[in-house]
């Protein structure tokens, strides 16, 4: 099983478009692509596997969607 920096695990699914080495996926900049992907097409269950702290620490990086961004910031803010 791939995992992240965090120790986040990868869904093999949800890389369907690119291609990554191990070293590309131990990256900060595969960590912010790979969070922006999981937070608009992940499940539930691997969503909330996320540590909090994560999103919050890297959400003004992600490439997410509107409403998704306005649901984490208040999600965070009233957590």
């Amino acid at each position: 099983m791939m995992k992240t920096l965090h120790n986040i695990e990868v869904n093999p699914a949800l890389l369907w478009d690119y291609e990554f080495s191990q070293a590309d996926i131990e990256k900060e900049s595969f960590l912010i692509w790979y969070l922006g992907r999981l937070l608009e097409s992940g499940t539930a269950a691997e969503v909330k596997r996320l540590p909090i702290a994560v999103i919050a620490r890297h959400l003004e990086r992600l490439n997410i969607s509107r409403r998704v961004r306005h649901f984490w910031e208040w999600y965070i803010k009233n957590a």
